[in-house]
C-alpha cells in the first residue's frame, strides 16, 4: 500500500506596509531560501521552524512528504510582485501532482507590491487545483491579519500560541495531527470543515499577545483550548495582529473549526474569545519608555551583576523597520556609557567602509539614518574597526533555534566603550549569538542594546538584570495614532473610541458546501 503523499511548503514573509523598500527573494536569504528538497531536509530537519516540525510528522505518521519549497524572511517592505509570482507558480505545479494532503506554513501578515492578500491567492490557488476532497491545514504566526479566502480555502488554521515565538515546530505538529485526522475521514466530495472569524474592531489586543513574561494573552489561550475541548473542535486560534500593515483585514481576531456534520453553535464560543480579547486592551500597552529615561536607568549604579536590556523596538526590523535608527545609541554616547554593546545598526555603505579601512582602523562614520533620517538621522562617530564577520550565525534558539541566519557581512565598531556590531541586512536581535560570533559576551556587559520587541526575551531575559522596552523613533512605534494608516476597516480601537468590541464587530462563517 502506497504511503500517502503530504506535499509540504512554507512562505513566510511579515510585511510593513510603511517600509519605503520592496523586499526581493534575494532578502529572504537572511533566514532561508531553500528551492530543492534535499536543501530543506539538511537544513531544517530536526530544527524549531514549521518545515521541521512538518517533517518530523511525516515520519511519526509514515507520509512520504513532497517538499516544494521553504523561504522565510526578516520582516520588511512588501515583496516583489515577480519574485512572489515564482514561489506561488512552484507551489502550484507541485500541487498539480494531485497529493493527499497539505501542510502549508504561511505568516498570514504578507503584502506584495500589487496584492494585499497574497496568502488568501495561494490557499485559493491550491484550492482549485486540490479539490475539494484533500485536506490543507495551514500555520500561521499570531501576529496574521487574518484573510477571509485563507478561512475558507483551509480545513483548518493552526496558529502559534507563544509571544516569543518558540512553538513553531509545535504549531506545524498541531496541524499535522489534524491532517492525519483529516485524512482517515471517508471522502465524499464535500469539504471536511466548517468555520467562523469573529473579528472585533482592535488594532492591537493582550499586550501585542506577549505569553512571556506571562500577561493577558497566557489567559485567553487558556480559555481558548478550554472551549476547544469543551466543543470538541478540529482547531481554535487568536491573531493578534501586525498593526504595521495598512489592510481592511488589519485587527484582531478569533478563528474556529469544527467539523462539517457538527452540530455546534461556533458563535458562542467566539464571542466569549472576542470579549476576552477585548478586555485586555486595558492591559495593551501603547506607550513606552523615553530614551532619556532608559538612559537614566542605565547611568543608576546597581550592585546586580547583570546588564540592563535596553530594547530599541520601533526601530525592530522584526516589526518590518529598517533597523538603522542610530537614536538610542546617539543617547547610550552622550551620556559616556561604560561596557556597553549595541546590535545591530544596518548599514552596508559603513560595513564596507570599514573593511576597506581595514581592522585596527580609526575611521569617521555617518552610522545610519539612510532610509527615515526625518525621524532617525545619522550619527557622525569616530570609531575603531575591531572585527569583522560574514554574518552567517547559528542560532541556539529557543527562537528560530537551529538556522543559520545570514546578517550579510558585517563588522565591529568601537566608539569609547560601546561596541556597535553593524549589519548588511537589517535583521532582529534575538539569539545571544548574534552578539558572541563577535566576541562580544552580553552577560559581561553593564547595558546591552538590541533592535527586538519581545522575540529577545527567551534568550537574554535570563542574563538581565532588567529588559526595558524603549520607543526611540522608527516606523514600528506603538504610537498607532501618528502612522498615516489610508486602508483600516473603521472605527477601530485605539484609533476610535470605543466602549464595547461589539458594536463594530466582524463576522464570517463558510460551510465549505463545495
Amino acid at each position: 500500500m502506497a504511503l500517502p503523499r503530504i506535499l509540504l511548503a512554507s512562505l513566510l514573509h511579515e510585511t510593513n506596509s510603511f517600509n519605503r523598500i520592496l523586499t526581493p527573494l534575494e532578502n529572504f536569504k537572511g533566514r532561508f531560501l531553500l528551492l530543492n528538497e534535499n536543501d530543506v531536509r539538511s537544513k531544517l530537519t530536526s530544527s524549531g521552524t514549521e518545515m521541521g516540525g512538518f517533517l518530523n510528522a511525516c515520519d511519526t505518521y509514515s507520509w512520504h512528504a513532497e517538499i516544494a519549497f521553504a523561504a522565510a524572511a526578516g520582516p520588511s517592505g512588501p515583496m516583489v510582485e515577480t519574485d512572489f509570482s515564482q514561489l506561488k507558480t512552484r507551489l502550484i505545479e507541485a500541487a498539480s501532482t494531485k497529493p493527499d494532503g497539505v501542510l502549508l506554513a504561511l505568516h498570514g501578515a504578507m503584502i506584495t507590491e500589487k496584492s494585499d492578500d497574497p496568502e488568501g491567492d495561494i490557499a485559493c490557488a491550491l484550492r482549485a487545483i486540490i479539490g475539494p476532497e484533500v485536506p490543507m491545514v495551514i500555520t500561521l504566526d499570531m501576529h496574521a491579519n487574518l484573510s477571509p479566502r485563507l478561512v475558507e480555502a483551509a480545513d483548518a488554521l493552526c496558529i502559534y500560541e507563544t509571544y516569543p515565538h518558540v512553538d513553531q515546530a509545535q504549531t506545524a505538529e498541531r496541524a499535522a495531527a489534524i491532517l492525519n485526522d483529516l485524512l482517515t475521514r471517508p471522502k465524499n466530495g464535500k469539504r471536511l470543515s466548517k468555520s467562523i472569524i469573529m473579528r472585533p474592531s482592535m488594532l492591537d489586543a493582550a499586550d501585542h499577545g506577549r505569553t512571556f513574561p506571562a500577561g493577558p494573552m497566557n489567559i485567553i489561550l487558556e480559555r481558548m483550548n478550554e472551549l476547544k475541548s469543551e466543543y470538541n473542535l478540529l482547531s481554535a486560534g487568536i491573531t493578534i495582529g501586525f498593526p504595521w500593515a495598512d489592510t481592511e483585514r488589519t485587527g484582531t481576531a478569533v478563528v474556529l473549526y469544527a467539523e462539517q456534520d457538527a452540530d455546534i453553535d461556533l458563535h458562542i464560543p467566539a464571542y466569549e474569545l472576542c470579549n476576552l480579547l477585548w478586555k485586555s486592551h486595558t492591559e495593551t500597552q501603547l506607550r513606552f519608555t523615553s530614551i532619556e529615561d532608559a538612559i537614566a536607568d542605565a547611568l543608576t549604579p546597581e550592585m546586580v551583576d547583570k546588564p540592563l536590556i535596553l530594547a530599541d523596538f520601533a526601530d525592530n526590523p522584526a516589526g518590518g523597520a529598517y533597523g538603522d535608527s542610530p537614536n538610542l545609541l546617539r543617547a547610550m554616547i552622550d551620556a559616556n556609557l561604560k561596557n556597553a554593546a549595541y546590535a545591530s545598526i544596518c548599514d552596508p555603505e559603513v560595513v564596507r567602509q570599514a573593511q576597506a579601512a581595514g581592522m585596527g582602523a580609526v575611521i569617521d562614520v555617518a552610522l545610519g539614518g539612510k532610509y527615515a533620517p526625518e525621524i532617525t538621522p545619522p550619527l557622525f562617530l569616530t570609531v575603531e574597526v575591531i572585527r569583522y564577520h560574514d554574518g552567517k550565525i547559528l542560532f541556539n534558539g529557543p527562537v528560530l533555534q537551529g538556522v543559520t541566519i545570514d546578517m550579510g557581512e558585517c563588522v565591529l565598531l568601537k566608539h569609547n566603550d560601546i561596541e556597535i556590531i553593524v549589519s548588511s541586512r537589517a535583521l532582529a536581535i534575538t539569539d545571544i549569538e548574534q552578539f558572541r560570533a563577535f566576541g562580544v559576551e552580553p552577560s559581561k556587559k553593564s547595558v546591552v542594546t538590541l533592535k527586538s520587541r519581545n522575540h529577545h526575551r527567551a534568550a537574554f531575559e535570563p542574563i538581565a538584570r532588567k529588559v526595558m522596552l524603549v520607543d526611540a523613533g522608527g516606523i514600528a512605534s506603538m504610537q498607532l495614532d501618528k502612522i498615516p494608516y489610508q486602508n483600516l476597516k473603521r472605527p477601530i480601537w485605539p484609533l476610535d473610541h470605543l466602549s464595547n468590541p461589539n458594536t463594530a464587530i466582524t463576522i464570517l462563517e463558510f460551510c465549505h458546501d463545495d
